[in-house]
């Protein structure tokens, strides 16, 4: 169950008890509502069910690792949009850096200030300027 209803909700999948605890009161902390899941295919079962606002993914997991995960979530239309940051010792696989929903990549052991910039920035990406706007500029919609 998510812990605070009313925030952008972050799926946390972990393997380790004590580090998927820390990274949900991390974010806890900074207003997010948290599910926490042991391994990848429940990771993948909670992000189908709660379509949260962002994913944190460890990559060496027993059973289901972190890029199979990746591959299922990617591989379906109600998934493939939300967006994954990698928690992860094991981060330099090259085949991470064609994964359009990875957001970002962080190496354990992590910063948590940088954890939470980073899982802040993910969930919310900038809006693209409006088409009548360009810098600071309103553009001029009537020519004569």
């Amino acid at each position: 169950m998510p812990s605070n209803s009313c925030a952008q909700l972050a799926v946390v999948v972990e393997d380790d008890d004590a580090l998927r605890a820390m990274i949900r009161e991390l974010l806890e902390m900074v207003g997010f509502s948290t599910v926490g899941c042991p391994d990848g295919s429940e990771g993948i079962k909670a992000v189908r069910s709660l379509h949260p606002s962002v994913v944190t993914l460890d990559l060496h997991m027993p059973g289901m690792d972190g890029l199979e995960v990746l591959d299922q979530l990617g591989n379906d239309e109600t998934t493939a949009t939300v967006p994954i940051v990698i928690v992860s010792a094991y981060s330099s696989d090259r085949r991470l850096r064609t994964r359009k929903q990875i957001k970002a990549i962080l190496q354990k052991p992590f910063d948590v200030d940088e954890l939470c910039r980073t899982v802040r920035k993910a969930a919310n990406p900038p809006e693209p300027p409006h088409p009548e706007h360009r810098g600071d500029v309103l553009l001029n919609r009537h020519v004569v």
